[in-house]
């Protein structure tokens, strides 16, 4: 029982720690790299092992099945991703924070919803309406099969009389 809990606790500090890091690239900027590009510029490393090393975490923790038999632990996430939302506007008000902003609050209110869609509860209607489907596709074929029988003995039996027919004349 608090298992769950202690990761629900574990997934709000890491989503915060990734928001921190995003908000952070996003305020140091990027640095010119010797063979073209972008790279970290001096003083953001740690804001790009922040933003390396939460998500992988995150992983891990869902993997782990701390959000699958129950979704309210994944509140835990969201939580931390609005609180890591707060951080990136408190950082700046640029267009970046903001997209940084809008991508961690849409995902704390997306991973809930997708953890529930995984329950035990909810994955055993899905299989029970998939079997109902299945169920209605054989009857289906079924009877597209004794339809296609019996079109395919009443054009045997027309065959059979034409060729009576025939051979009376």
């Amino acid at each position: 029982m608090h298992a769950k809990w202690v990761g629900a606790a574990l997934a709000a500090g890491l989503a915060l720690w990734f928001g921190w890091g995003l908000a952070g690239l996003v305020t140091v900027g990027c640095a010119p790299h010797p063979r073209g590009g972008c790279g970290v510029p001096d003083g953001g490393g740690k804001y790009f092992a922040a933003m390396m090393i939460a998500p992988a975490s995150l992983v891990l923790l869902f993997k782990t099945g701390f959000h699958r038999r129950d979704w309210r632990p994944a509140l835990g996430y969201s939580a931390g991703a609005v609180a890591g939302a707060v951080v990136a506007l408190v950082m700046g008000t640029s267009l970046g924070h903001w997209i940084v902003a809008l991508v961690l609050v849409s995902s704390a209110a997306l991973v809930p919803w997708c953890t529930w869609w995984n329950s035990d509860a909810v994955r055993e209607a899905r299989q029970r309406e998939r079997a109902q489907r299945q169920r209605e596709e054989r009857l289906a074929q079924a009877r597209a099969r004794r339809s296609r029988r019996r079109r395919e003995r009443r054009q045997r039996q027309r065959e059979q009389r034409q060729q009576q027919a025939a051979g009376d004349r």
